[in-house]
């Protein structure tokens, strides 16, 4: 039995447990008891590997032993370089120290929470550091990317066999393909970008070998597991899986199907949810959309505009740009994330794939490498094209330059030795030129900013002391500080770089969040909101948030009505006494139930300077005389009777400039697709303040658009400098009119 397990087990056979721990887990969540949750789920964890082992067939090829030398020493090496200096970077303390730990204890939400981070995402990924931080410290927890991006190599070794016969060449190879910027940028990090890599690698490896495969059903499943599995660590996966799934369609199309398989491709199917389902109906029960907040034009969740949220500033622009996104990405560091630095990969590994698809007798695996590098480039532009979710296709990129100088190599059998090697050389050359300049990039950056082994010896080796005695936060505090700490009993999330610290702090509090201001555009979020903060009525509450940004956090606390108290200033040691963070602890004093003004019985006309409440934005409206047909470009006037719905007055004026002042305004919108056509109409003051319960009419002059066509009108108000009100949840009024 030993002699058997010792001939199956590979490095990634042990790694792959704590990806089994973590969705296994997640399964757990439905158990209140976290011990006894966490029982289950090591005992049927290890059952799980026993039967995944068993069901692997024997490796008659071991990784050859210079592996260790030549790829996972580097890999070592770059991720020593800054390991002792604990990483402080935006994502981390934005969301993914939240997202693990809430995660690992139970559920993603505790009671009283109200959404403290903006994206409650899949936390799988942020539960495998998060299982690495506890069992190593803060320092090594990160060290779990570096395990992941050796177990790659050593999958990429297995795929580059049949095209480099020398174990030293090949694992050469592996290293060059490993070699990209935003790859290492990760790899001490707490970003997990790196954790699904070893799982597509490997299900795209079993799908280059499934023709030859002694067991292919076997292999259909677990490929299955693992594209699932990567999904479950981050849905942007998708566009790694669907190609790794097209190579799979093609091998399993040259053969002949049989209805027994295409069973096992239905059971594939249902092993491929396994590891999405735990998360998605969770968060469905949360907020009524499986993939909250994606797509919520699609399925509407009553917490998020019916939108899908989406950056600008990264990926391309336009179909054009689109299409050719992967060999404009070199010239476009800016756009392709915020470090702003790239040394073209993507380029390399386009067009590498594109000569592997049309040269004359390229390799069949080649040729499915490359269908995978240029489909999953093409999603990638579609979806994101954002770099970091583009490491996948830019590793498989350097697998196909490592091709193409075998394949030139072969085709020149003719030619004198030394010209041969100089040609087949070429590709080798434009690789190593592009991993040479990751290496620099690599050296002078990366996400937290942190400097080098190189940059300050002195520092490094001060900072080493701290190695695996930082698992708790707490301790590092001074004494007084703990005293402050200790008293709190509940936290609001007021900064956008504190809930991380807050959740290492304390981490079995409640968390309200106030800085999301997405989360305060629906009426049901609001609500959520109230009955959050109402159930923290009578505790100690607080906000921890960097002193930098205490302006911004007494501002997001204003919005919320909430009050404060004492203002105390707080060091906390990151982990070190070295690394201390300048951090600011606001006492909170929660807000009176809102009781609804009386108007005088004289009209008043009020400025402010201000948004309105976020509950104030609630109008009914109605016109009574809405034009059926208008000529193009004829001007029309209509009455709108307008009644403030909301327990707040709403001011006549604004300032000077117009800024905050409420106006009726009309917008048009094209019916066919209900795409903007202009929003910049017309406009109406309020003739006074509008106080809860009260109505008003207002004469509206509207311009039908230069075009002829069926359009409809909308009717809603706005506060200038601010959003309209259907931004907040209120209804606008809408009319079909037609334009001749």
């Amino acid at each position: 039995m030993v002699t058997t397990l010792r001939r199956k087990l590979e490095f990634g056979d042990l790694l792959i447990t704590l990806y089994v721990v973590v969705f296994i887990r997640q399964y757990a969540w439905a158990i209140g008891n976290n011990k006894v949750a966490w029982a289950i789920t090591l005992v049927g964890s290890a059952l799980l590997w026993l039967a995944y082992l068993h069901t692997k067939k024997d490796e008659s090829e071991r990784t050859p032993r210079r592996f260790w030398l030549i790829v996972a020493l580097p890999l070592l090496v770059v991720f020593a370089m800054r390991f002792a200096f604990p990483d402080l970077s935006f994502d981390v303390l934005n969301h993914r120290l939240v997202q693990g730990e809430r995660s690992l204890r139970g559920l993603q939400f505790l009671p009283g929470d109200f959404f403290p981070t903006i994206f409650p995402f899949n936390p799988a990924s942020d539960m495998l550091t998060g299982i690495s931080r506890y069992l190593l410290g803060y320092r090594l927890g990160t060290i779990v990317n570096l395990l992941a991006l050796v177990w790659a190599g050593t999958i990429l070794e297995k795929i580059l066999r049949p095209f480099v016969e020398s174990a030293t060449l090949r694992c050469a190879g592996v290293l060059l393909a490993l070699f990209i910027e935003h790859g290492l940028f990760e790899i001490n990090n707490y970003m997990v970008d790196l954790l699904a890599l070893p799982l597509t690698l490997e299900a795209l490896r079993l799908a280059l070998e499934y023709k030859e495969s002694t067991n292919q059903k076997r292999d259909l499943l677990f490929s299955a597991l693992l594209l699932g599995a990567s999904l479950g660590l981050k849905l942007t996966n998708a566009a790694v899986a669907l190609p790794v799934l097209a190579v799979f369609t093609v091998q399993m199309l040259s053969q002949k199907l049989d209805a027994r398989t295409l069973k096992f491709v239905a059971v594939s199917a249902g092993l491929f949810l396994l590891p999405l389902l735990p998360h998605a109906i969770y968060i469905f029960g949360e907020t009524g959309s499986p993939v909250f907040p994606l797509y919520n034009n699609l399925i509407k969740s009553p917490f998020w505009n019916p939108i899908t949220p989406y950056d600008g500033r990264w990926g391309p622009h336009g179909w054009t740009e689109t299409i050719l996104w992967p060999l404009l990405s070199f010239s476009n560091p800016g756009r392709l994330s915020e470090l702003g630095v790239y040394s073209g990969r993507l380029v390399l590994g386009t067009v590498g794939a594109a000569l592997c698809l049309v040269l004359p007798g390229a390799a069949a695996r080649a040729r499915m490498i490359a269908l995978a590098t240029l489909l999953g480039s093409l999603l990638w532009s579609l979806t994101s094209g954002y770099v970091r979710y583009a490491v996948f296709v830019e590793v498989l990129g350097g697998v196909l330059v490592v091709y193409l100088a075998r394949y030139i190599f072969e085709r020149s059998g003719s030619w004198l030795r030394p010209l041969r090697l100089a040609v087949a050389a070429l590709p080798l050359c434009l690789l190593a030129a592009q991993c040479g300049l990751a290496t620099r990039y690599v050296s002078q950056t990366e996400w937290s900013k942190r400097p080098t082994f190189f940059d300050d010896r002195k520092a490094f080796g001060k900072e080493l002391r701290w190695v695996l005695r930082d698992r708790q936060l707490m301790p590092f505090l001074s004494e007084t500080n703990r005293t402050l700490v200790g008293h709190v009993e509940a936290w609001i999330v007021s900064g956008v770089k504190s809930n991380g610290v807050q959740m290492l702090l304390r981490p079995d509090l409640p968390m309200i969040s106030v800085n999301n201001l997405e989360y305060f555009d629906q009426p049901q979020s609001r609500e959520r909101f109230a009955r959050a903060l109402e159930a923290q009525r009578g505790k100690r509450v607080f906000s921890l948030t960097l002193t930098d940004d205490l302006d911004a956090s007494l501002e997001f606390l204003k919005r919320r009505e909430l009050t404060v108290g004492e203002i105390t200033t707080v060091m906390v040691p990151f982990f070190s006494a070295n690394r201390q963070i300048h951090m600011t602890l606001i006492e909170i004093r929660l807000p009176e139930q809102h009781v609804r003004p009386q108007m005088t019985a004289d009209p008043q006309i009020t400025e402010t300077r201000e948004p309105l409440n976020d509950d104030a934005f609630k109008v009914g409206l109605s016109v009574t005389n809405t034009p059926v047909t208008l000529r193009a470009g004829q001007s029309s006037t209509i009455l709108v009777t307008v009644k403030n719905l909301s327990d707040y007055v709403w001011p006549a004026r604004g300032q000077k400039d117009g800024k905050y002042s409420i106006n009726v305004a009309d917008s048009w919108f094209d019916s066919r697709d209900d795409r903007l056509v202009n929003n910049m109409d017309g406009r109406s003051p309020l003739p006074r303040d509008i106080g809860p319960g009260e109505s008003v009419e207002i004469l509206l002059t509207i311009n039908a658009p230069a075009e002829a066509g069926e359009y409809v009108l909308e009717i809603d108000l706005v506060q200038e400098g601010v959003t309209f009100f259907k931004a907040k949840g209120s209804y606008p009024a809408r009319y079909r009119i037609k334009v001749e």
